[in-house]
Formats: structure tokens, C-alpha cells, sequence
């Protein structure tokens, strides 16, 4: 019995530090809109905090100045002004129209949509468009 107990201590010594490790930061900011996001990877361009996953506050930072962009390739900027486009499209008062379910057929766009499509224009915009372009 009293080996069992030993083992059984020994063991819960032994895993004790892994328990304890500190888990991967989680990253946290609040946008343009107000909206707080959290990720796994920092934001670019935005002032962010680090938590800990249990709540624990790691730190703030401040974003690094942007680096350089790289060149632009030419499919590049054909997306880049594609997706400017359909972002001043969005943020116009045009009641807009999308084939969202393949009949060939345009169903009007609600605000749910409207809101999901402009977060994947502006996520498309800083994807293809180069910095200060």
C-alpha cells in the first residue's frame, strides 16, 4: 500500500510542472467598429494586449512599424483593385444583389451578409494591396 502511494506521489510530482506550464498567449484587440477579436497570432497594423489563456495578463505591446512591402506582382494588383471595388461597393447605400446559392439567380444581400462580404473585402485588401498603395 505504502509503495502505491509513493508511486502514485511520485507521479503527481513528476507531472505537477507540465500541469503548471504557461499555455500559449492568446492576443486581443478591438477594432475600428469596436468589435474585440482574439487570436492565436498578433494583429499587423494594431495596437494589441497578450493574455494568458487562464486569464493571466502577460503583457501590452505596441505594433511593430509595418516592414516594407514587397514588390507587387501583377495578379496581385488586379485582386488588390478588385477587392477595393467591392469594399466601396459595400460601404456604399446601394442595395446590393449575389448569386449566393448557384441558380444564376441575384438574391438581395442583407446586413449579415453585407458585413461578412466586407470583412473578406478588407481581409483581401490587405492581402493584395501593397502598403501606401
Amino acid at each position: 500500500m505504502r509503495l502505491l502511494a509513493g508511486l502514485i506521489t511520485a507521479l503527481v510530482l513528476t507531472a505537477a510542472p507540465f500541469a503548471l506550464q504557461a499555455q500559449d498567449p492568446v492576443y486581443t484587440w478591438v477594432d475600428s467598429n469596436g468589435v474585440r477579436h482574439y487570436a492565436q497570432t498578433p494583429p499587423d497594423g494594431v495596437a494589441y494586449e497578450t493574455r494568458g489563456v487562464r486569464d493571466q495578463a502577460v503583457g501590452s505591446e505596441a505594433t511593430k512599424a509595418p516592414e516594407p512591402a514587397a514588390p507587387q506582382r501583377p495578379d496581385d494588383r488586379v485582386a488588390c483593385e478588385r477587392a477595393r471595388l467591392a469594399l466601396d461597393q459595400l460601404n456604399s447605400d446601394v442595395p446590393l444583389e449575389m448569386d449566393r446559392d448557384g441558380d444564376g439567380k441575384p438574391e438581395p444581400v442583407d446586413a449579415t451578409q453585407r458585413a461578412e462580404q466586407k470583412r473578406l473585402a478588407e481581409q483581401a485588401v490587405r492581402a493584395y494591396c501593397a502598403a501606401g498603395a
